[in-house]
């Protein structure tokens, strides 16, 4: 009798399965070693598509036409294109289960803003996984800043921040002293995975970070805010008052260092208000999911200026 032998590893959420081209998902599934996950699928059009595990780059064979690419697009948006038209201007599509999709195209563009994006010419898809027990070490920072002051982790991108705020914002909302968190979720991706009941968690998804921070702060009267990818002056203005109202904020921004942080006039407001009381630089070991922390507080980043 010959044996049978099934591959149950899910390598992509179904949703992903549904719209993309079958060869491009046989490729996948036979080029993820075992036990990896994927990271992120980025697509091209007429370029090989590729893949990030454990923060390595993966070329692949599958090469997408311009005509798989729109319909990948359409498949992402459940047939309407108009429904998600904001978001696509804006750069991004958010799929079911906290998948981001990066969008990048020919731009239509009117008074200096995108109205609009045609000839999609990639697609980079981030795939969050069920977040790693890390984190302990920024919730230890917040109760060590006595929770009147916030944290802002800051590194390029792909290197984990969304996945590091998740996770300690669960660390916050559960175990046997939870704080009444908020979390300020503008791209339906940081909510992910923060489902589970025994959770003091409010989760505040799609809205605008500044209106998000606001109602969290007054209405909700969280004890801490988690947002992500903060950086915007006007934004910056609404966290001012969230700190005015006595929150802590634990929030990610990107810069490779402190010193090309704090020269943005959003983030040099944030930092004359002392809103946070740590900056904490974030680096991952290649093919590993563990975090080192490069941790520097207020008085010795204020020197740096």
């Amino acid at each position: 009798m010959q044996n049978i032998v099934v591959n149950t590893q899910q390598l992509l959420p179904a949703v992903l399965a549904a719209a993309l081209p079958k060869r491009l998902c046989d490729e996948v599934q036979k080029s993820v070693p075992p036990g990896a996950m994927i990271e992120e699928l980025r697509l091209r059009r007429g370029r090989c598509a590729s893949l990030t595990l454990a923060g390595r780059n993966l070329r692949l064979s599958t090469v997408l036409s311009g005509v798989e690419m729109d319909d990948i697009l359409l498949r992402f948006c459940e047939g309407s294109l108009y429904a998600h038209s904001e978001t696509i201007s804006r750069g991004y599509l958010t799929l079911k289960g906290g998948i981001r999709v990066g969008v990048c195209g020919r731009a239509g563009v009117s008074g200096g803003s995108v109205t609009g994006v045609s000839h999609i010419s990639s697609f980079s898809i981030r795939i969050p996984h069920p977040a790693p027990p890390v984190g302990e070490e920024i919730a230890s920072l917040l109760y060590r800043l006595s929770l009147t002051r916030g944290v802002l982790i800051y590194a390029p991108p792909a290197v984990g921040k969304t996945t590091l705020l998740r996770t300690v914002a669960a660390r916050m909302a559960g175990g046997e002293h939870p704080l009444r968190v908020a979390v300020v979720d503008t791209r339906g991706e940081l909510g992910y995975a923060l489902g589970s009941p025994s959770l003091l968690l409010d989760l505040l998804s799609e809205y605008p970070r500044g209106v998000g921070l606001s109602i969290a702060a007054r209405t909700l009267s969280a004890q801490l805010i988690v947002c992500d990818e903060i950086g915007d002056l006007s934004e910056a203005r609404e966290i001012v008052e969230a700190h005015n109202c006595g929150v802590p904020l634990l929030a990610s921004a990107h810069a490779a260092s402190v010193t090309e942080l704090l020269a943005r006039p959003g983030m040099r407001l944030l930092h004359e208000a002392r809103c946070f009381g740590a900056y904490v630089g974030l680096s991952r070991r290649l093919g590993s999911f563990d975090y080192e922390y490069d941790i520097l507080e207020w008085e010795a980043a204020d020197a740096l200026l």
